[in-house]
């Protein structure tokens, strides 16, 4: 879920598409890396097949077929080959698009992380980042029709492994982010979704929804597979 957010503006947030099944169901969310490449969980398509998932481009209100959104098939999927889902390590994964994407209608990519020097996303601590995606808003709940967004702040992994999670679960490739007090928070259906770090204009994705104890629990922040880490990966898989 998108706990103790916003109601995202279309186009607000031009880079997130929506992974959905061939019956239109919401599987996870995700983000525009090039024209032809979109940057989602391992856990969203581990077991799947490329034809078993729909994204769809440029969505904002997901029951309004009257939008200018576009669904898209998907060609092939570039999993991370060291995936792990019992301790959900590696949780990276690309989708190659069937076609390539068009820039209008509001769509754009998402910007890499700028502050690399560290291998990690320590350089986004203490940083206000922002989540989106049109998962559920509290225990229970159903997902949401409109794109929604909160802001969280980024930890270090040393931070994270200090939280109120087993120290030994938090793995090198994760990072966090969250309140102290719990309240806002990512959650089911927004997996695969963006972390990002606002530049100016530009929007840095610093990590990718994958896991967390709970939602918005005090003491447990968010859960991300961390693009930094991984932005190597990321980057010889787009070719």
């Amino acid at each position: 879920k998108i706990v103790g957010g916003w109601e995202a503006l279309p186009h607000e947030f031009p880079y997130q598409v929506t992974l959905k099944s061939a019956l239109d169901s919401l599987l996870c969310g995700g983000s525009i890396i090039s024209s032809r490449h979109v940057l989602t969980a391992a856990h969203c398509t581990y077991g799947r097949q490329a034809g078993s998932i729909i994204v769809g481009l440029g969505e904002h209100n997901r029951l309004n077929t009257s939008e200018e959104f576009i669904d898209t098939a998907v060609a092939e999927i570039r999993q991370h080959p060291d995936y792990r889902p019992l301790t959900i390590q590696n949780d990276v994964s690309i989708l190659v698009l069937a076609e390539e994407i068009s820039f209008s209608d509001g769509r754009r990519m998402v910007c890499p992380p700028s502050r690399v020097d560290s291998g990690n996303a320590d350089g986004y601590a203490g940083d206000t980042l922002i989540v989106s995606g049109w998962g559920i808003q509290s225990s229970g709940g159903v997902i949401a029709d409109i794109l929604r967004a909160v802001d969280v702040i980024g930890l270090t992994i040393q931070e994270c492994r200090d939280s109120s999670y087993n120290s030994s679960s938090i793995h090198d490739g994760m990072n966090c982010a969250g309140i102290e007090a719990g309240g806002k928070d990512s959650c089911l259906g927004d997996s695969g979704g963006p972390l990002v770090f606002k530049n100016g204009e530009a929007f840095e994705e610093v990590g990718i929804v994958s896991w967390g104890q709970g939602c918005a629990q005090e003491g447990y922040p968010g859960v991300y597979a961390d693009t930094i880490y991984y932005l190597d990966w990321i980057t010889e898989n787009m070719q």
